[in-house]
């Protein structure tokens, strides 16, 4: 006899089942889009003990007669699509008809539906995908699921499931995205017999944002004007800068009305982040982003969560290109571009060097010898916008703003005041060099020697002028000017370690701004000794930069407490 067999409808239901519920949230995610495609306008969701006790999914949908009702209980029966090429362009939440089944061969089930014209509905219950019973029903118009003792019948996967609390995030966290992609159906989440949230239908998205997450959420947020290119419209919220959280747990994409899983996007949003928050922290992020059904493909993945792109890259220009232009409100516009002394660059430089031992240390005198680009002046608030009222710590300086307290971290003010000086040094040319008395021979090891090699040109860029000098070595004949008093071998093995650790070569923009994030970071102040006047000079051109609320690196030059909450801390 031979070895292949088929297999029973029992087992397939399982393996179905195995595909696309993988665990409670799981559940919550078909049925509702199930109800989103059958026209509901309403929806509720209860569930207790993380979902495995129950998960219960109500609608006010088209409702199913009886004959609908059970073909949907059947394997690869479905009303959205009915030939091969439905599968290229899909508008509906669901279509593979697997779900429901899928659902109920592991599950307690119960399916009581009515559509609004028919006198009496149907309702069917199931235990491990057998049907128990069939009979009418006086329920309201729509669809209700109840799936009881998830997994009862399977104690093998039961096991895997996680906690009950965890279990119970997922189904948060997926309801979340629900409701972001569908703000004009109502929705309702309850746990554990206790309201979770409400929220009313609405065709406002910051008003459904602000339901489920909250106004301080908003408050962090900005809008994205809408951008269209090659097709694909991009519009939603993105985050301020400085607002992010280490992993993407609140960046939602919603694509053609589905949230989904999209790498391209994810990747365009970090690198346009790359100055506005600091690495491993990525940007909040609800963004909805419209093209052609037939440019993706979303039959990927079983539940349908990943999409794979036809032309990534296009998705990529376009949602880089609406974050930078959202970032670009809290760049201040550049006026005129008159010549500054060279003393401003001094103010941001630290007060402690480091001599080299084997030479004579030279150091240029004030406002001599260290040659400046032109400084742009830029339209700013008035020098009285903050009132100074001390130092802190030896590292903060503490203002009054208009809204509240405001505590300046210097180091990182004189980080974005040094980086958009050299970058915009490097924009007209080369950044401004500073020669060494002597030229200075650093011994690399090979990885270093290779890395230093391959991005030389990038290097020279940057204010660094040296050359190979036999083996693993290379002559250091000039610095970048704000590294002059630094110790040649300690610099550039610094902004050699920083920029390989970005993974970065060759000499293109990105490879120099990280060069130049990592001088302005070498050369930044370690110490501030508080003094009105230089405090006052930092803060003025902290405020001409183009983005003076984060360092280079994305970290906050300033944070603000608000009176309100400074009135809920004292328990007003």
């Amino acid at each position: 006899m031979g070895k292949i067999r088929l297999l029973t409808d029992e087992v397939a239901s399982q393996v179905a089942a195995g595909e696309v519920v993988e665990r409670p949230s799981s559940v919550v995610k078909e049925l509702v889009e199930n109800s989103i495609d059958a026209g509901a306008r309403r929806i509720r969701v209860e569930f207790a003990r993380g979902g495995t006790q129950l998960i219960r999914v109500e609608d006010d949908g088209s409702g199913m007669d009886r004959e609908d009702a059970l073909l949907s209980l059947e394997r690869h029966a479905t009303s959205k699509i009915r030939t091969a090429a439905d599968l290229a362009d899909v508008g509906t939440m669901g279509f593979r008809g697997e779900a429901v089944p899928s659902i109920a061969s592991v599950s307690r089930f119960r399916l009581v539906t009515r559509p609004a014209e028919a006198v009496a509905g149907t309702e069917i219950q199931i235990a491990g995908g057998k049907i128990e019973s069939v009979s009418d029903s006086g329920g309201a118009p729509g669809t209700s699921i109840e799936v009881r003792s998830l997994f009862f019948n399977l104690p093998a996967r039961k096991k895997f499931l996680r906690g009950e609390e965890t279990e119970a995030a997922h189904i948060l966290h997926q309801m979340q995205s629900l409701a972001i992609a569908h703000p004009d159906v109502a929705m309702t989440l309850v746990r554990d017999g206790r309201l979770v949230w409400q929220a009313a239908a609405t065709k406002d998205h910051e008003v459904r944002i602000r339901d489920l997450f909250g106004a301080d959420f908003v408050g962090r947020l900005m809008v994205v004007q809408p951008i269209e290119e090659h097709g694909i419209r991009i519009e939603g919220f993105v985050a301020k800068p400085g607002e992010g959280r280490p992993d993407r747990e609140l960046q939602f994409v919603v694509l053609n009305r589905r949230v989904v899983q999209c790498p391209a996007v994810f990747q365009s949003l970090r690198e346009a982040y790359a100055e506005a928050l600091p690495k491993g922290r990525h940007p909040l992020a609800v963004l909805r982003v419209t093209m052609d059904p037939l440019s993706f493909d979303c039959n990927v993945h079983p539940a349908k969560r990943e999409v794979r792109l036809h032309r990534p890259d296009q998705v990529r220009q376009a949602v880089y290109a609406a974050a930078k232009q959202a970032l670009d409100v809290f760049r201040t516009p550049v006026e005129a571009a008159p010549k500054e002394p060279a003393a401003i660059r001094s103010e941001v430089m630290p007060e402690t060097v480091f001599h080299r031992p084997s030479r004579p240390s030279f150091s240029p005198p004030p406002q001599m010898d260290l040659p400046v680009m032109p400084q742009p002046e830029r339209a700013v608030e008035n020098d009285d916008a903050f009132r100074l009222l001390g130092g802190l710590g030896g590292r903060w300086i503490l203002m009054e703003g208009g809204e509240g307290l405001v505590l300046l971290d210097a180091r990182a003010a004189s980080e974005r005041i040094l980086f958009e000086g050299l970058r915009r040094e490097s924009a007209l040319g080369h950044v401004a060099s500073q020669r060494l008395l002597l030229p200075e021979i650093v011994e690399l090891t090979p990885k270093d020697a290779v890395w230093i090699s391959e991005n030389l040109e990038a290097l020279q860029k940057a204010g660094f002028l040296l050359e190979a000098f036999g083996g693993f070595s290379f002559k250091v004949e000039a610095l970048p000017s704000c590294l002059s008093e630094r110790d040649a071998r300690a610099a550039l093995l610094d902004v050699c370690e920083t920029l390989r650790s970005t993974g970065l070569l060759g000499s293109g923009q990105p490879v120099l701004d990280a060069l130049l994030r990592s001088v302005s970071r070498i050369a930044a102040l370690n110490g501030f000794v508080y003094e009105e006047s230089r405090a006052r000079r930092l803060v003025r051109e902290l405020l001409k930069c183009e983005l003076p609320y984060a360092c280079p690196l994305g970290r906050p030059t300033m944070i603000q407490w608000s009176f309100g909450e400074l009135d809920r801390k004292f328990g007003r």
